[in-house]
């Protein structure tokens, strides 16, 4: 679950991390993207009463969209992912102080290292996906430590595990009641505003399955994103406060780092000094301008989402960036609630992250 909160010690600056996810609540319109090509992911988002009540409405649910459609142009698994969207809430718990954006996934788990790569080679093997074939190569047969996985809704469609048709929702996101956005930043973002497609595509992000087991010092389960985390080459790192980056050959090549700061934020975004402004920034700052790169689309790839357009190439090169969002980094905060059982759904199994913030 994301969701974005204000850091204490950073309310001056208005830079706020960005995390968490929670419930959206009574859902009255569910509005279909435009036509998605055959055989691609599609992006659902059910907007409801408190998004669709508000005089804004048509601008919230169009920048939403546009959002969600860059992701759909990007990967081609045939998979129909269900987004509960909420103002205010994100699966019925009220979003924070500062909080700019949350997200809340449901899970599947549990399942061993041995399964997911089996899960893994399997999409691989459909032949869409030269990224997630390149990183299979460089994952050692077995790992030490805690051999547990779970799995977002999401992608669990991407992987085959449950029916990509599947009509229950996969995840929610929730954005902030209490500041105010720039919905069509096309010519800047306004004064005083935070990007709203920014903070949609890092939410939509991690509903797709960019999350971490590292909540806590003390984790219970790791992600597919987890089997991709290095402290060197040939070293995979599974630590809480330890630095880590993503690499898909085995840690030769630093697509990013990821965040690891001391005043908390997500341990699956990026470390905010890596450098640019990146859509899934721990931290996000007010009217500043946030990309989509190729290092993020690629994280994506790697979960068995089956892009095309990518590369094993460093995140902040110009060349990497595949889609603009005039808006801010702002940091995100983790804190989820998983229950996970066997390999069903575990009571609705929540994961919850912590929010983009200021």
């Amino acid at each position: 679950m994301v969701s974005i909160s204000i850091g204490a010690a950073m309310a001056a600056p208005a830079v706020r991390r960005l995390g968490g996810r929670w419930a959206a609540a009574v859902l009255a319109v569910g509005l279909s993207l435009a036509a998605a090509p055959a055989q691609a992911l599609i992006i659902h988002p059910v907007f409801d009463a408190s998004i669709t009540s508000r005089a804004d409405a048509a601008a919230i649910e169009s920048a939403f969209i546009t959002v969600a459609q860059t992701y759909q142009a990007a990967f081609t698994n045939p998979a129909t992912v269900n987004v509960g969207v909420s103002w205010g809430a994100v699966k019925g718990q009220a979003l924070g102080v500062g909080t700019l954006g949350s997200s809340v996934d449901n899970m599947y788990g549990y399942f061993t290292y041995a399964q997911m790569k089996t899960y893994l080679t399997a999409v691989a093997g459909k032949g869409a996906d030269a990224a997630l074939s390149t990183a299979l190569q460089s994952l050692p047969t077995s790992i030490s430590g805690l051999n547990q996985f779970a799995v977002a809704s999401a992608e669990a469609k991407a992987l085959g595990l449950i029916s990509p048709t599947q009509s229950s929702k996969d995840g929610y996101i929730g954005f902030s009641s209490a500041v105010a956005f720039d919905f069509n930043p096309a010519d800047g973002v306004t004064a005083g505003t935070y990007d709203f497609q920014v903070v949609a595509a890092h939410e939509l992000d991690e509903v797709l399955g960019r999350i971490t087991g590292l909540q806590s010092t003390a984790p219970s389960y790791r992600t597919v994103l987890d089997l991709f985390r290095y402290s060197a080459p040939g070293v995979l790192s599974f630590s809480y406060n330890a630095a880590a980056y993503l690499s898909i050959d085995g840690g030769k090549t630093r697509l990013g780092d990821f965040n690891n700061s001391a005043s908390g934020g997500d341990r699956g975004d990026w470390l905010q000094s890596t450098g640019g402004a990146d859509i899934q920034s721990a931290f996000l700052t007010m009217g500043q301008g946030a990309s989509l790169t190729a290092a993020d689309l690629t994280a994506l790839d790697i979960l068995g989402w089956g892009g095309s357009n990518l590369g094993n190439t460093q995140m902040w090169s110009p060349t990497t960036i595949a889609k603009s969002f005039q808006g801010s980094p702002v940091p995100e905060p983790r804190a989820w609630a998983l229950m996970v059982a066997g390999l069903g759904l575990l009571g609705g199994a929540i994961r919850r992250r912590r929010a983009l913030a200021v």
